[in-house]
C-alpha cells in the first residue's frame, strides 16, 4: 500500500512538473512574440489585408475590396472587426500573436509530440518567426489544422465540430483549401472504416445521420463562399491566359516543352525540402525566403535528391495507416501540383507542407495500425520507423536555428522602411498634408502606419491598399513629374511625396526637396525617399 501510494505520489509530481514545463514554453512562446512584434516593421503583404479591412464600411465594401486577391476573406473578416475599434496596425499584430500562442497551446497542451518535439515546435523557423512575426492569414490555417487533429483523434468524434472547422479552414488561402478537401475525404473514409468495423455495416443511427448531414450542410456552405468569393480572380487569371494566347503560334518543340514543364516540376518537387529544412541565406542581408541552396547548382541538386528521400521516408512511416498515408499523399500532391502548374510560392506557402507533416504523425500516433502491410515490407517499414522520433527531432532543431537567426535578425535590423518613414512624416508634423506617392504596392504600407490614404499618382486617386485586378505603372520619371505636376496644381497645402527610388530629373516648373530617405531593410524594394514638392 505505501509503495502504491509512493508511486501515485512520484507520477502527480512529474506530471505536475511537465504541467508547468509546458506552462513555462507557452508564456516565453508569447513573450518573445511579443518583443518580436514590438520590433517588427510590416510590410507590403501584411498592411495590405489590415487596409483592404480598415477602410471597409460594411461586409459588402469588404467583398468589394479583397475581390481580385486571390485570398478567401476569413483573415480579413477578423481585421475588419478590429478595426471597428482602432486604427492602429498594431492591433492586427497583437491578435496574430494571439492566434499564434493558441496554435503552440493546442499542440504544447493536446498534440501526442514527446516534450522535446514540442519545445523545438514552439521556437522552430515557422512557428515563431514565419507565420507569426509576419501577420498573415498563414497561422490561422495551422490553428485549424492542429484543432482538427486534436478533434479527429478523439475516442468520440464530434461531427459537427470537425466539419466546422474543415469550414473555415477553406476560407483561410488556397493552401489550406487543399489541405481542407483531403482532410475531409480523410474523415469520410475513416468514419466509414470505423464503423464498419464495430458495426460490420454501413447503416447509421439516427443522431449520427443528423450529426453528419449538418456538417456536411456547414462544410459545403463554407467551401461554397470560399469558391465565390476566389471566383472573380479565376475568371480574371483565365481571360489573361486567352488573351495571351490569342494569335500566338507554337513553335516549340517537345523537347522544349519537356524542359520547359520538368524546371517548374524540379522547384515544386524541391519545396519539400525548403519547409522541411527551412535554412536561410545566411551571408546574404535580404536572407527572407531565400535558401540557402538557391545560387549552388550542387545544393540545388542535393536539395532535390532529398526531398525525394523525406517524400518516400514519410510513405514508408505511414505504410502500415492507410487512412494516414491518403492523407500525407493527397495533401501533398495537391500543393506540389499547385505548386507546379499554377504559383511556384516562396517559403511561406510551402510551409504548408510540413505543417501537414506534423499533422499526418500527430494522427498517425493516436490511431491503430489498421493495415497489416506484406512482409517484403515490414522490415523496412520498422526499421524506418524505429527513428522517427529522432527525424523529427533533427529536423525541428534545424528549424529552430533557421527560427532563432531570422528573429534575431528581424529584431536588429528593419524589416521594412515603411514604419520609420511614416514616423518622420508624423514627427515633421506634414501627416496631415497633402501626401502623393507612387508606387501603391511599395507605398502602401505608409499609408496603414499614417492611418490615412495616399494619393496615388498611377491612379491619379486617393487610396491605401494596392489592386491586384488593374495594375498600373509609370514608366519614366519625366511622365511621372508631369502627372504630380498635375495633381497639386491646384493644391493649397504644402505637397509631400514618397517615391522607393531616388528622383534624378530637373524640372523648370517644380522645386523637389529631399527631406529623407530611409535604405537598408531586409525586404530590399521597401525603401522610401521624401520629398517636399513646391511650384515654382
Amino acid at each position: 500500500m505505501a509503495t502504491t501510494q509512493k508511486r501515485l505520489t512520484q507520477q502527480n509530481s512529474f506530471l505536475s512538473k511537465y504541467l508547468t514545463y509546458s506552462n513555462c514554453i507557452i508564456l516565453a512562446f508569447f513573450i518573445l512574440s511579443f518583443i518580436g512584434i514590438l520590433n517588427h516593421e510590416m510590410w507590403r503583404d501584411e498592411t495590405q489585408a489590415w487596409l483592404i479591412a480598415r477602410d471597409a464600411s460594411t461586409l459588402t465594401d469588404l467583398y468589394e475590396n479583397l475581390k481580385y486577391e486571390g485570398h478567401p476573406g476569413l483573415w480579413h473578416l477578423c481585421l475588419f472587426f478590429i478595426a471597428k475599434f482602432t486604427h492602429n496596425p498594431f492591433a492586427m499584430q497583437f491578435f496574430h500573436i494571439l492566434i499564434s500562442t493558441a496554435s503552440v497551446w493546442i499542440f504544447v497542451k493536446l498534440s501526442p509530440f514527446n516534450i522535446v518535439e514540442k519545445t523545438l515546435f514552439a521556437f522552430s523557423y515557422f512557428s515563431l518567426f514565419e507565420y507569426n512575426l509576419i501577420s498573415r492569414n498563414y497561422n490561422l490555417g495551422l490553428l485549424l489544422i492542429f484543432l482538427f487533429c486534436y478533434l479527429f483523434t478523439r475516442k468520440s468524434r464530434n461531427l459537427i465540430g470537425l466539419f466546422s472547422v474543415l469550414a473555415l479552414l477553406a476560407n483561410v488561402n488556397i493552401y489550406c483549401l487543399i489541405i481542407c478537401l483531403c482532410l475531409t475525404a480523410t474523415l469520410i473514409i475513416d468514419s466509414i472504416r470505423i464503423h464498419k468495423n464495430k458495426l460490420h455495416q454501413y447503416k447509421l443511427s439516427r443522431k449520427q445521420i443528423s450529426s453528419l448531414s449538418i456538417g456536411l450542410i456547414i462544410l459545403f456552405l463554407g467551401i461554397g463562399i470560399c469558391v465565390f468569393q476566389l471566383l472573380p480572380v479565376a475568371i480574371q487569371d483565365t481571360a489573361k491566359d486567352i488573351q495571351q494566347n490569342i494569335g500566338q503560334e507554337t513553335v516549340t518543340s517537345k523537347f522544349d516543352l519537356f524542359l520547359s514543364l520538368l524546371k517548374p516540376l524540379g522547384y515544386s518537387v524541391r519545396a519539400i525540402w525548403y519547409s522541411y529544412i527551412p535554412i536561410p541565406k545566411f551571408t546574404d542581408y535580404n536572407f527572407w525566403s531565400i535558401n540557402i541552396v538557391k545560387d549552388s547548382f550542387i545544393l540545388t541538386l542535393l536539395a532535390s535528391l532529398m526531398s525525394l528521400f523525406l517524400l518516400f521516408y514519410s510513405i514508408v512511416i505511414f505504410l502500415d495507416k492507410p487512412v494516414v498515408l491518403f492523407l500525407y499523399l493527397s495533401g501533398s500532391g495537391g500543393i506540389i501540383l499547385f505548386t507546379w502548374l499554377k504559383y511556384q510560392g516562396t517559403l511561406r506557402h510551402h510551409g504548408n507542407l510540413f505543417i501537414l507533416f506534423l499533422a499526418c504523425i500527430w494522427i498517425s500516433r493516436l490511431t491503430s495500425k489498421s493495415y497489416d502491410i506484406p512482409q517484403k515490407f515490414k522490415k523496412i517499414t520498422y526499421s524506418l520507423k524505429k527513428y522517427q522520433k529522432t527525424v523529427i527531432t533533427v529536423i525541428l532543431l534545424i528549424q529552430v536555428l533557421s527560427g532563432l537567426y531570422a528573429y534575431s535578425m528581424d529584431l536588429v535590423f528593419p524589416f521594412s522602411k515603411s514604419k520609420v518613414a511614416s514616423q518622420f512624416i508624423q514627427e515633421k508634423g506634414l501627416a496631415g498634408e497633402f501626401i502623393l506617392g507612387s508606387r501603391d504596392t511599395l507605398i502602401s504600407p505608409v499609408s496603414a502606419y499614417l492611418e490615412r490614404k495616399i494619393y496615388y499618382i498611377e491612379y491619379e486617386q486617393f487610396g491605401s491598399f494596392f489592386n491586384n485586378h488593374q495594375r498600373k505603372y509609370i514608366n519614366s520619371q519625366s511622365k511621372l513629374v508631369e502627372k504630380i505636376d498635375a495633381a497639386i496644381k491646384n493644391n493649397s497645402t504644402k505637397n509631400v511625396l514618397i517615391l522607393n527610388f531616388p528622383l534624378n530629373i530637373e524640372n523648370s516648373q517644380l522645386k523637389f526637396t529631399k527631406l529623407n530617405e530611409f535604405k537598408g531593410s531586409i525586404v530590399a524594394e521597401e525603401q522610401f525617399h521624401i520629398y517636399l514638392v513646391e511650384i515654382n
